[in-house]
């Protein structure tokens, strides 16, 4: 962790992780999620947040693997 920290792509990265941590938090603390809204007709709101999350997560350690991991 300290690694990452010091390396200033990796200190980026690790704000995108935790800033979508904080956003995941203030939606579930400001009760969207017991909407009752179907998106397209099937897509939940926990399992769009959900997948919101997880697309977050995919695209922010593809984008810092392949482009800024400095043990190349």
């Amino acid at each position: 962790m300290r690694e990452i920290w010091q390396h200033r792509p990796g200190r980026i990265y690790l704000l995108v992780l935790a800033a979508s941590i904080a956003a995941v938090l203030v939606v579930i603390a400001s009760g969207l999620l017991e909407i009752r809204i179907l998106l397209l007709g099937f897509v939940t709101m926990p399992l769009l947040v959900g997948a919101l999350f997880v697309i977050v997560w995919l695209l922010s350690y593809l984008v810092y693997f392949f482009k800024y991991w400095p043990y190349r």
